[in-house]
């Protein structure tokens, strides 16, 4: 088995971390989008568990994959260091008045309906220690994924706008299910995708990740 992992290709090697990854996610996304009749994503206690236990158990699998692969952390960028911390807060302050441009802009020429986020709720009874932990989870597993792992393995293209493209793509995709208001996914990860392209530097973008999503939990 050891032998058969590090003798394949490059591109069975990406196709395979990257379907095991948001395979099911982007199926289950594009199944919620395509639905005729209205679906909304709910987030209790019990889906975030769940999401927290397989988004870790995938980890696992595609860390020990990589590893036989020859893929060590230096390959993803430098260690965490504390001006990650700021550095992060700051893009995400910055994502988020994105976010609010964009739905403003968007809800006053018609492209966008007042209430586009309304396909997700979130439960009032949601423990608080639950939300930081898969945040936290969450916003490691997609940005090492989607930026970090997608990014450098494509970095010897010609273009890295190739990388960026279809990071941005994929990230797009398993937010599908957000109807309208997954839009806002689009010039969010051409800014990730370029920034990570640019500096190789992974974790602000985790950090600003985590914020994100906790705040998205805490605001509803």
């Amino acid at each position: 088995m050891v032998n058969w992992i590090k003798s394949l290709s490059q591109r069975s090697e990406f196709v395979g971390v990257l379907t095991l990854a948001f395979g099911a996610s982007i199926w289950q996304s594009l199944s919620m989008a395509l639905s005729p009749q209205p679906l909304t994503a709910v987030f209790d206690n019990a889906s975030l568990s769940g999401l927290m236990a397989t988004q870790l158990a995938t980890l696992a699998i595609i860390g020990a994959f990589l590893y036989l692969r020859g893929w060590t952390w230096a390959r993803l960028g430098p260690a965490p260091r504390w001006r990650d911390l700021p550095q992060g807060f700051g893009l995400a302050a910055a994502t988020l008045v994105g976010f609010w441009v964009f739905h403003a802009a968007a809800a006053l020429t018609g492209l966008l309906p007042a209430d586009a986020d309304d396909s997700v709720r979130v439960a009032p009874d949601l423990d608080w220690r639950l939300m930081f932990a898969a945040s936290a989870v969450n916003g490691f597993f997609e940005e090492a994924l989607v930026c970090g792992y997608l990014v450098s393995a494509l970095r010897e293209r010609p273009s890295m706008w190739t990388a960026i493209h279809l990071s941005t793509a994929i990230r797009a995709s398993y937010h599908l299910y957000q109807g309208e208001a997954g839009a806002v996914m689009v010039p969010m990860g051409l800014a990730f995708a370029w920034l990570y392209s640019v500096n190789g530097r992974l974790w602000p973008l985790v950090v600003a990740h985590i914020a994100l999503d906790a705040w998205a939990l805490f605001a509803r």
